[in-house]
């Protein structure tokens, strides 16, 4: 079974107008709320595309409140860690001059919220099952985390991946989990480098640094790049029309966990995660992808593999 952790979601309110004008007023067309948090996200993927998850999240306040209904609308299974905070609001505008995301912080968590978070994991996970630990860290909440949480899983053989960015993601990955999904930015925080250049070497390093067998960068546009226990992969993805970027990395990581969790090769679990990455950037606001969109684009992705770098030990 694959479960999701988010510390820190939100729910993402989205607002539609034809044009920002400062100290005037502005009318907003549409508002769309979603619930969100990287990790919601990805449930949110599995569950339209056909897969079984659980996300679990700190949720508490009539926000938090307002997350669960509309996770129970959408028919994803969850399991709340209740906080006596307030969940964030994100602010997202989409106007003709472009989107401007506002990233409101996020409530403290206190000791004991953190000690029913262990319990929580401890109760639900068993042997085999698939831990995805995604997005940031809330106040409260030592930045080791996701190191700390990830050894006390695959102590208990339970497979980890890590979603994050700069301290929580260079702390977790001293834990070797199973696998990482930086993007480039990340992946080029993570190793300390400047950005561009040689991403297939990057990929090599961070995976022998870090004794890390699956190493999983999206990269936009460009599509996605792997390191699948010693191999290179390359993903290419079709043209699309763009409406908004928000939840594509999300999409990625879902579809490729559910389908190796189905058994699937690698191929067609990279072929899937690239088509759903793909179908995302194809909806407004942060709506991820649809089923059909994904299942269409799935024909038009390409999945290179490349000699085998080094045998995986």
């Amino acid at each position: 079974m694959i479960f999701t952790l988010t510390l820190n979601p939100a729910l993402d309110r989205y607002l539609y107008t034809g044009k920002l004008v400062a100290d005037d007023t502005v009318r907003v067309d549409k508002i769309k709320d979603y619930p969100a948090g990287k990790g919601v996200d990805v449930s949110r993927v599995i569950n339209e595309l056909g897969g079984h998850s659980v996300a679990i999240a700190f949720l508490g306040g009539r926000i938090g409140d307002e997350i669960e209904e509309m996770l129970n609308d959408e028919g994803v299974v969850y399991a709340s860690v209740r906080t006596d905070g307030e969940i964030r609001m994100n602010i997202l505008i989409e106007s003709d001059g472009g989107q401007y995301r506002l990233s409101l912080p996020g409530p403290g968590l206190s000791e004991r919220e953190i000690d029913k978070l262990h319990k929580t994991l401890d109760i639900l996970l068993r042997e085999g099952d698939t831990l995805l630990m995604c997005g940031s860290v809330p106040g409260g909440i030592g930045k080791d985390i996701y190191r700390v949480l990830c050894e006390r899983m695959t102590g208990r053989k339970i497979k980890v991946y890590i979603d994050s960015d700069k301290e929580p993601l260079a702390e977790g990955v001293k834990a070797s989990p199973t696998g990482i999904k930086p993007n480039t930015h990340e992946l080029d925080r993570l190793l300390g480098r400047e950005s561009g250049g040689d991403y297939e070497e990057a990929l090599r390093e961070v995976s022998e640094r870090y004794s890390i067998p699956e190493v999983l960068l999206t990269m936009g546009k460009e599509g996605a790049m792997a390191m699948i226990e010693g191999r290179i992969y390359r993903v290419e993805v079709p043209v699309v029309p763009v409406k908004s970027a928000v939840g594509a990395g999300d999409s990625f990581l879902g579809a490729y966990c559910m389908y190796r969790e189905m058994g699937g090769t690698v191929e067609t679990a990279l072929k899937m995660a690239g088509a759903a990455s793909a179908a995302t950037v194809m909806t407004p606001g942060t709506e991820l992808c649809r089923r059909e969109d994904v299942v269409k684009i799935m024909e038009k992705v390409k999945v290179n593999k490349k000699a085998q770098i080094r045998d995986w030990r």
